[in-house]
């Protein structure tokens, strides 16, 4: 690193000896009607901005209507009242609210009634009775251990499919392994003790209990294919409908609802509770209640007119000034959260207001064809202060960079060497001398110099013809 800075006020030095013996003194003699231009180096502020428009809005603004046509029996406010969050503001008279809530509300009485409930569970208390004589039937047909072994058979087949899970899931756990192997051994196990039942069944069963007579012959009547798949779905059906009893039930005294309704008689209760809470939105809409403290900017109904849904009040939240600026495209880089901002309101143009953007959209804001960065700006001073009405405009500038007091020269003096290094021609002794300088920020007119000049030196910015 020391052998980098040695090399380089090596060659700033014979740079500056080259540059005089080289350029400048053959220049000099060529002619003598060319003159160095010279400047100071002062002090001075820099600031780096980018300019746009706005519009002033307020930091919260929600427009109110009645959710039902009717005639407007309350109105406590005008434009320019403050209010609190929960106020009464208005109040519509709407029959047809009224009527259509009544009839919600009856329907869903008589839905969730105690004598609904106890039909609920009568019906539950015959779906168990319908599910164990069907049940029985089936036992009867195909024996009890062949009704055993189907059910062990079928659940061990459930307990396999869950420790393959498992094992697939954790191939290191040797405790998964273990199930796993164990739930195999099962499930073959009931197979073959089904495969047992069903010989037992066709050897013997059959026999006890299928042997019929006519005609004084006997003779075996044994169950259908048909009968068996019937008493199958006859149990399947009873199931359901026990399921569905029981979820009604529930329901009804006190449990929540199932995610998906499983009967018609559920459906129609989702579908009243739900027609009740809408009738209740609406004739709670009939009345208008602040939704936030702040102004009322704008009544747009007086008592005893007929209204509908459209908007009758416009309330602001006026406790922090904000501006919706727009600012050009290629200013991308100059805008940041946090930056600070200048505003000239056109109404106002004699004063300066400050503030900070605390929105940007992350993309462009297009329209007829033109893009522009849009953001928001929060004003230092109150609504009070500012005393302008929404939607007044302004011009915005938005600072990017600033410094105070700093070295400055024209960006005509700076000569580019290399990405980021600059140097400038400093007159000493009437003698020009190159030199390394770290430049900060810079517009098109002027640069910060950092290091490397000092106020009050003098600097080339080029030669000028002189008659």
């Amino acid at each position: 690193m020391l052998l980098w800075i040695v090399l380089a006020v090596f060659l700033v030095g014979s740079g500056s000896f080259s540059y005089y013996k080289l350029i400048y003194q053959p220049r000099q003699a060529a002619s003598n009607t060319s003159v160095m231009q010279t400047v100071t180096a002062r002090l001075g502020d820099l600031v780096l901005f980018a300019s746009g428009t706005g519009t002033l809005i307020a930091t919260d603004e929600r427009e109110l209507a009645f959710t039902a046509a009717g005639t407007v029996t309350k109105l406590s406010v005008k434009a320019g009242d403050q209010v609190e969050a929960g106020e009464l503001l208005a109040e519509v008279d709407s029959p047809a609210a009224q009527a259509n809530y009544t009839e919600a509300q009856h329907k869903y009485r008589e839905l969730t009634s105690a004598v609904a409930s106890a039909s609920a569970q009568v019906a539950a208390t015959q779906a168990q009775t319908d599910l164990q004589r069907a049940l029985n039937y089936l036992e009867y047909l195909i024996s009890s251990q062949v009704l055993h072994w189907e059910q062990e058979a079928a659940q061990a087949k459930q307990d396999l499919t869950r420790a393959e899970d498992q094992a697939k899931a954790n191939p290191t756990d040797e405790n998964a392994g273990e199930q796993l192997k164990k739930a195999e051994a099962y499930l073959a196990f009931a197979d073959g003790m089904l495969s047992d039942a069903w010989e037992l069944y066709t050897n013997e069963y059959v026999f006890e209990h299928f042997v019929a007579s006519r005609g004084g012959k006997r003779y075996l009547s044994i169950p259908t294919e048909l009968e068996i798949r019937l008493a199958r779905a006859a149990i399947d059906e009873a199931r359901n409908q026990l399921m569905e009893s029981k979820d009604l039930y529930e329901v009804l005294t006190g449990g929540p609802m199932p995610q998906v309704a499983s009967s018609d008689a559920l459906i129609e209760l989702q579908q009243a509770k739900l027609g009740l809470q809408d009738a209740q939105t609406v004739l709670d809409g009939t009345r208008i209640f602040a939704p936030i403290s702040g102004t009322i900017m704008a009544v747009d109904s007086s008592v005893g007119n007929m209204v509908g849904t459209s908007t009758v009040i416009v309330i602001a939240d006026l406790s922090q000034p904000k501006l919706e600026i727009y600012l050009d495209a290629s200013d991308w880089d100059k805008v940041a959260i946090g930056s600070q901002v200048e505003v000239t309101f056109d109404m106002l143009p004699d004063r300066v207001f400050t503030g900070q953007v605390t929105e940007m959209d992350r993309e462009l804001y297009t329209s007829f064809n033109s893009s522009a960065i849009r953001g928001t700006v929060s004003l230092t001073e109150p609504f009070s202060e500012i005393n302008l009405p929404m939607g007044a405009s302004a011009t915005v500038e938005v600072i990017s960079g600033q410094v105070k007091n700093a070295v400055l020269v024209p960006v005509e003096a700076l000569h580019d060497i290399g990405p980021g290094q600059y140097t400038v021609i400093v007159v000493e002794d009437n003698q020009p001398q190159l030199r390394l300088i770290d430049v900060g920020l810079r517009d098109e007119l002027y640069a910060e110099v950092k290091s490397g000049l000092n106020e009050g030196e003098i600097v080339v910015t080029g030669l000028a013809k002189v008659k």
